[in-house]
C-alpha cells in the first residue's frame, strides 16, 4: 500500500519497512528511581489477542486553555488511528490506545492525574499543559521517573537540563523575541501590557520586554490580572487609563496594547470594546490566544478584534499550509484550523512508539531518555524537525504572526507573515 492508504509520514514507512513486524515492549517506565530497571510501560491483553499499549495524554479539555486542549485531543485521537491502521497494515498485533484527562487547565487537577497514571503503572505522558501546571508536576514526574512530553508549557523558567520534561515547542524567549521583531516592524514605540499574572505570564512579558528594549521600544506600565478572575470591568478599566496616557504622550498610531491571556482574553477583548483609548490603538497577542474560535464569526468582540488589528504570536512552521494527510484529517475532526503546537502531538505519539521498539524490556530511566532524545533528533514529522536543545525543548524557533481580518463572512484569523530565528542569531521574515 501507498503513503495515502496507510497514513504514515515517509520517514516512517522506510524505517518500519526495513524493520518488519514490530517487536512487542511494554510502553512507560515503572521506575521509583531513576536507575531501577523495569518494564517499559504495561499493557493489557485483548479478547482477539491484540497486545495493547496504554499512553496518557493530560489535556486542558475545560478551563481557561481548552481552546488548544480540544485541538490537542484531535491531533492525539488521529494518530491513535493511524498508528493502529498500521500495525493492521503490516500483520502486527499490536495496538495503541490513548487515555485521555482533563486536566481542566488547573495545576493541582494535573497534579493529580500524574499521580494516578503513576500508581497505574505508567510513566510516559503526553501533555498540551500550561507552564503552570508543568511547574507544578515537574518535581514530581522528576522524582518518579517519568517522562512528559507536553506540547503547551513555554515559559524560559521551565527550561532545564536534565529534569523530566521535554518540551515539543520552543520556549518563550524566542517568542519574545519575534513579537519585538514585529512590534518594531509595526512601528510601535511603546507597549501597555496586559497579562495574566502566572509563571507563564510573567516570563512571556520579561521576555518580549527585554527584545522590545533592544529594538529601543519603551515597556509602560501595565495591568496584570489574576489567572483565576471571571470577571474584568476593573483591569479594563485601568488599562483604558494607562493607554489613555500613553497616547496623550506617544500618539495613538504608536501604541500597542500586548493582551498575555488564554481564552479568558475574549471576555478582556468584550469589556475593552466600549472604552474609547483602547478602540484607537492595535493590539497585540501570544501564543496563548491567537487562533482562538471564539475570536472569530460575527459577534461584537470579534468586530471589535477586526477593528484593533488584533494580531499574535503563535509557534508554527513556514510550510504548515501544504502538510498532507494527517494534518488534513485532524482539521476535519476539529472542524477548524488546528496549531501547529497541537499538531507536535501527533508526532509525539509516533516518537514514542519509536522509542518503545528500540529499548529493551529492562529499561532504565537512563537508557529511555538516551532513545527518547535520539528519535526526537532524528525524527522530522507533521510539525517539522523535532530536534531538542541542551534543556530538552524544541530548538526550531518558527513563529507565524496572524491577525483578526473580516469579511462579508464575518472575522476569521489570517496568516500575515512567518519569522524564523536561526541558531545563528539570525532572524527571517517571509
Amino acid at each position: 500500500m501507498g503513503r495515502n492508504e496507510i497514513f504514515l509520514p515517509n520517514r516512517l514507512i522506510m524505517k518500519y519497512t526495513a524493520l518488519g513486524l514490530l517487536i512487542l515492549v511494554p510502553v512507560t517506565i515503572l521506575i521509583t528511581g531513576c536507575m531501577t530497571a523495569n518494564p517499559a510501560q504495561g499493557f493489557s491483553q485483548s479478547s482477539n489477542g491484540e497486545q495493547v499499549i496504554i499512553v496518557d495524554a493530560l489535556l486542558p479539555l475545560t478551563g481557561s486553555y481548552s481552546s488548544f486542549g480540544e485541538m490537542a485531543k484531535a491531533s492525539l485521537i488521529t494518530a491513535n488511528d493511524d498508528i493502529n491502521r498500521y500495525y493492521q497494515v503490516i500483520g502486527s498485533s499490536r495496538r495503541v490506545n490513548v487515555i485521555i484527562h482533563d486536566t481542566g487547565s488547573n495545576p493541582a487537577t494535573a497534579l493529580t492525574l500524574v499521580k494516578q497514571v503513576h500508581e497505574n503503572g505508567r510513566r510516559i505522558i503526553l501533555g498540551h499543559m500550561t507552564s503552570a501546571e508543568i511547574a507544578v508536576v515537574k518535581n514530581y514526574t522528576d522524582m518518579n521517573g517519568m517522562v512528559v512530553l507536553d506540547a503547551g508549557s513555554t515559559s524560559p523558567a521551565l527550561s532545564i537540563t536534565g529534569d523530566s520534561i521535554y518540551r515539543l515547542i520552543s520556549d518563550d524567549s524566542a517568542q519574545g523575541q519575534v513579537m519585538g521583531i514585529w512590534l518594531r516592524k509595526n512601528n510601535i514605540s511603546a507597549i501597555v501590557p496586559v497579562w495574566r499574572g502566572d509563571i507563564w505570564g510573567d516570563g512571556l512579558l520579561n521576555s518580549t520586554s527585554s527584545a522590545f528594549s533592544r529594538q529601543n521600544g519603551i515597556i509602560l506600565k501595565g495591568v496584570r490580572f489574576d489567572p483565576n478572575a471571571k470577571e474584568f470591568s476593573a483591569p479594563v478599566a485601568s488599562l483604558d487609563v494607562l493607554t489613555g496616557d500613553a497616547i496623550n504622550k506617544y500618539g495613538a498610531e504608536r501604541i500597542g496594547v500586548y493582551l498575555i491571556g488564554f481564552d479568558e482574553s475574549t471576555e478582556i477583548l468584550s469589556e475593552a470594546s466600549g472604552k474609547t483609548n483602547l478602540s484607537r490603538v492595535h493590539w497585540f497577542g501570544c501564543d496563548g490566544n491567537t487562533g482562538i474560535a471564539s475570536l472569530t464569526g460575527s459577534s461584537p468582540t470579534t468586530l471589535f478584534a477586526t477593528q484593533i488589528n488584533m494580531t499574535g504570536t503563535v509557534w508554527g512552521i513556514a510550510n504548515i499550509d501544504h502538510l498532507s494527510g494527517p494534518k488534513a484529517r485532524i482539521k476535519e475532526r476539529l472542524g477548524s484550523e488546528p496549531a501547529s503546537g497541537p499538531i507536535a502531538l501527533y508526532d509525539a505519539l509516533w516518537v514514542v512508539m519509536d522509542v518503545l521498539n528500540d529499548v529493551p524490556p529492562d529499561v532504565n530511566q537512563a537508557e529511555i531518555e538516551t532513545a527518547l532524545v535520539h528519535h526526537l533528533n532524528t525524527y522530522d514529522g507533521e510539525s517539522g524537525s523535532l530536534k531538542t536543545n541542551s534543556a530538552g525543548d524544541r530548538s526550531l524557533a518558527s513563529y507565524d504572526l496572524m491577525e483578526v481580518t473580516g469579511s462579508s463572512l464575518g472575522s476569521s484569523w489570517k496568516k500575515t507573515a512567518h519569522v524564523n530565528i536561526w541558531p545563528d542569531g539570525r532572524e527571517e521574515i517571509s
